[in-house]
């Protein structure tokens, strides 16, 4: 990355930091503003595999993908678009790849492209991962120089497309959708490989292979309002067992309405352990305050120590059912990743298998003095999280 000026060295400084967080980083000298953009996936979008192994060996095993690919991009700088390559490697935070073979690679491409290009690179599971839009979102606001971008003129090119087996002779089906699904997030069209550098007609053969959040929150709650008129806190002390899937809401409906009424909010993710959960729920009873048990609690084993310790003090124990469709839940789970910066991470699908191979529906009959069935109606707290919600995600 260049040094040559004060502003370069700044920008070289910010992509550093992004990549000591695990994050981003981004490879490229700064670049005046562009209106137009042509933005591209990198691994079998621009370069394949020399080798014809499965993935690149070290930083020299790699061809175009096309003999049409370096005239093209260098025909598009010259008809003024910026040059942008969004790419996923999560291998380099599992340690499968280097990032200095990945850098030695962008070098070599963009040498041979003869044009300039910012590349950005997303080193993980987090926020930044494509079709999350932080890498866009980055080069907006810190690397276009406030230039707003045309997006009518300006695209976006992938292999993920979500195109089905034999979307065209003898082709096999597209390992995922997600570059489809970053480019409508962020607003560019899309363009396949074969569309962008052989002119090949676009293929309706495709799927998202996700839901269209916006169509299926519209869906699950036709007619519903908000839960925000509604209150479910007691006035006497009490216990209360929430019971759902991952990522179904749980941590949004304790604080929403039994935090502000000073119930102590029990949560596994944060203390780790069940016995530190017990311990922490038993202490916040003898001081007289009630309690919410935030966990998944899909058995009744996992219920019932809390049960024994409602019964215990002489008070009643509810539990509060989140009927949040699983696959709401897979898209939510991707969503707070999102929302948060990466700070919450991915829940792996093992955690829904436990989950699904555990559950036992609540029953009175454990103790319980209520069972409350609460639907999934979204409520955001900012537009930016409204936003977020709206966009496809890798669920």
């Amino acid at each position: 990355m260049s040094k040559r000026t004060a502003t370069k060295r700044k920008a070289a400084t910010t992509a550093e930091h992004e990549i000591k967080r695990a994050k981003v980083y981004l490879y490229g000298d700064t670049l005046p503003g562009c209106s137009k953009i042509a933005s591209f996936d990198m691994d079998s979008t621009l370069i394949s595999v020399k080798s014809g192994a499965k993935f690149a060996k070290n930083h020299a095993d790699w061809i175009w993908w096309h003999e049409t690919v370096p005239k093209k991009l260098a025909e598009l700088h010259k008809d003024g678009y910026r040059l942008i390559i969004f790419t996923n490697q999560g291998g380099i935070e599992k340690h499968h790849t280097k990032l200095d073979d990945i850098k030695r690679k962008c070098e070599k491409l963009i040498e041979e492209t003869n044009a300039p290009i910012y590349v950005f690179i997303a080193t993980g599971e987090n926020h930044f991962r494509k079709p999350a839009t932080s890498m866009y979102d980055f080069f907006v606001e810190n690397c276009n120089q406030n230039v707003e971008i045309d997006k009518k003129n300006s695209f976006y090119c992938g292999d993920a497309a979500g195109r089905i087996n034999n979307w065209t002779a003898g082709k096999k089906k597209d390992f995922s959708c997600a570059d489809r699904k970053f480019a409508h997030n962020i607003g560019l069209t899309f363009k396949t490989p074969e569309e962008c550098f052989l002119d090949e007609a676009p293929t309706t053969k495709f799927e998202w292979g996700s839901i269209n959040p916006s169509e299926y929150i519209n869906k699950l709650s036709n007619g519903k309002t908000t839960n925000e008129t509604k209150t479910y806190h007691k006035s006497t002390q009490e216990v209360v067992i929430l019971q759902g899937p991952p990522a179904s809401g749980k941590s949004t409906f304790s604080r929403r309405y039994f935090q502000p009424y000073n119930y102590e909010i029990i949560n596994r993710d944060k203390l780790q352990t069940p016995a530190k959960c017990l311990k922490a729920a038993k202490e916040a009873l003898d001081s007289g305050q009630s309690v919410v048990i935030d966990n998944t609690n899909p058995a009744a084993a996992s219920r019932s120590e809390y049960i024994a310790l409602a019964e215990s003090h002489k008070i009643p124990c509810r539990c509060f059912v989140l009927n949040t469709p699983i696959e709401l839940c897979h898209h939510l789970n991707y969503v707070r990743v999102h929302q948060t910066s990466g700070e919450v991470r991915r829940i792996p699908d093992v955690g829904y298998n436990v989950y699904k191979k555990n559950y036992e529906a609540p029953k009175a009959n454990e103790g319980l003095a209520e069972i409350i069935n609460i639907d999934f109606i979204p409520k955001f707290d900012t537009e930016t999280h409204e936003k977020i919600f709206h966009y496809y995600t890798e669920s």
